[in-house]
């Protein structure tokens, strides 16, 4: 489960730092509420991938992959669903 969220962790990083335009094609149309998440969801995956386990009970639950997955799979959905890319 740790490595898996590592590297779904470095996937999103590496994607939207390689890729921009997966997200928006100018700054001002960028889905700012939406990205927030992805990124909070990113980031929890990362703390949980590198194998960080805090002592405190709801930052446990936080930075756990019941949390995290979810806002990157909502999201990372919602995001490329308004994308100017289309994938699918």
């Amino acid at each position: 489960m740790r490595i898996l969220s590592f590297l779904l962790a470095l996937a999103i990083a590496g994607t939207i730092i390689v890729f921009p335009r997966i997200i928006s094609t100018d700054m001002h149309s960028v889905p700012h509420g939406w990205l927030v998440g992805l990124m909070l969801g990113m980031s929890f995956c990362f703390v949980y991938g590198v194998g960080f386990v805090p002592n405190n009970r709801i930052l446990r639950v936080i930075f756990s992959p019941l949390v995290a997955w979810p806002l990157v799979i909502v999201c990372g959905g919602v995001i490329l669903a308004q994308s100017p890319m289309k994938f699918f």
